[in-house]
């Protein structure tokens, strides 16, 4: 066999393995995009769960009514009730695993992770002083938007 020969099987070699991998890597890929898919349904499904159980009971109390009238156990009452999903959801998003080399998939598996993980200490908060659920939190507003982006 002639040196181009050679030449000619190693490239040929080589392509062949780039395109096995190319493959094997799609096939991963599209599995974690299957699992983020379901982590991030969960996720915003829990967001707007807990938006609705205490927005509608802060519409409901009325800060200056609670304050007087001892009614904050009502939103402690209301973030426990939130809590069983946020918490579902974080063991669903933690479960994923992605590979390192998917950076897109780590970025928003941590985001997810990273607003869920956020949700859940504020609920925490308002679990153990209704109060807390007066007060504004940027930053779980910012890990919202990483994580959802314009979802309503």
């Amino acid at each position: 066999m002639g040196r181009r020969a050679l030449v000619l099987a190693a490239v040929a070699g080589l392509l062949g393995t780039a395109l096995v991998l190319s493959l094997v890597d799609q096939r991963l890929r599209a599995g974690e995009d299957r699992a983020l898919e379901a982590c991030g349904d969960r996720a915003y499904a829990a967001a707007v769960r807990a938006d609705s159980v205490l927005g509608s009971m802060a519409e409901y109390i009325r800060p200056s009514i609670a304050e007087r009238s001892g009614l904050w156990v009502l939103m402690s009452e209301a973030a426990e009730r939130a809590r069983p999903d946020v918490d579902e959801a974080l063991s669903v998003c933690r479960d994923v695993r992605v590979r390192a080399v998917h950076r897109t998939h780590m970025r928003e598996r941590a985001a997810y992770v990273d607003y869920l993980t956020a949700r859940r200490d504020r609920l925490d908060a308002i679990v153990a002083d209704g109060r807390a659920s007066a007060e504004t939190d940027p930053e779980l507003a910012r890990l919202r938007e990483v994580a959802f982006g314009d979802r309503p």
